[in-house]
């Protein structure tokens, strides 16, 4: 029986978000979990009984959102330090790469005003990141069969910029993120923020065109998360830095 990912789930709406603005013009808090990094280890298959068991779907959620009243940033050529432009977040990117910020305006449950940020990366080689911050869903770990790849240390307690698969309905399904990473036999988990604030973080590689990408053997899923592309996106998710702003925070010269 096929059935969809529910990490895909999340790797999708993240992208759906960010990267669908990017494409179109100008371009949720977590659970603890236990630290687990090392650099680029030989690529292995930590597998587990493969019966998927039931818990909470991780499906960001938006909220109703007024127009856009932030001044989206043009497309530029950077080789240094981006910060989103709340402060929420900052992240080192090679020369050449490139911003696509589709960050706006909008407003959390009460009405209140939030920002939400949005932003598309793309590498010289076509390598396509993308990262959100904003609102979304507590998430449940998962038992299943799958195997980390690539795995990068981050200067962020329980979490790591890593690639694994995930082999589910007679195919394996491929991720690169920043992740929880897993724990017990359950898969990582692609959501993550700070103890204490509200605010959910997402920063995934879009992946064969497709928020949902899989592929028909492990053999396939491991030479893919292995290449250089991915590689690429790793040590660009590794520098990921976030700042613990107030959440409520609103960019310089933005009034709700």
């Amino acid at each position: 029986m096929n059935r969809t990912r529910p990490t895909a789930r999340v790797v999708g709406a993240a992208v759906a978000i960010a990267v669908g603005m990017t494409l179109a013009g100008c371009g949720p808090a977590a659970p603890d979990a236990p630290s687990a990094t090392t650099s680029r280890p030989t690529p292995t298959g930590t597998s587990a009984t493969p019966t998927p068991t039931a818990s909470a779907s991780p499906t960001p959620t938006a909220s109703a959102a007024p127009s856009p009243t932030g001044t989206p940033r043009p497309t530029e050529a950077t080789g240094q330090t981006f910060e989103t432009q709340n402060g929420t977040m900052r992240v080192q990117l090679p020369a050449g790469w490139t911003v696509d910020d589709g960050s706006r305006l909008t407003e959390d449950f009460e009405g209140d005003p939030w920002w939400e940020n949005s932003v598309g990366f793309t590498s010289p080689s076509g390598t396509e990141l993308a990262y959100y911050d904003g609102f979304g869903d507590s998430a449940g770990f998962f038992r299943t069969d799958f195997g980390v790849v690539e795995e990068r240390a981050l200067d962020l307690d329980g979490v790591a910029a890593m690639s694994w698969w995930v082999h589910d309905s007679g195919r394996w399904f491929v991720h690169a993120a920043v992740a929880r990473p897993p724990r017990e036999g359950l898969e990582p988990i692609p959501l993550f923020g700070l103890p204490d604030i509200d605010r959910t973080h997402t920063f995934t590689m879009l992946l064969l065109d497709d928020d949902q990408a899989a592929v028909g053997s492990r053999a396939e899923a491991e030479q893919l998360l292995g290449s250089a592309a991915v590689v690429e996106a790793l040590d660009v998710m590794a520098t990921l830095e976030l700042t613990g702003v107030d959440p409520s925070t609103l960019p310089p010269g933005v009034e709700p």
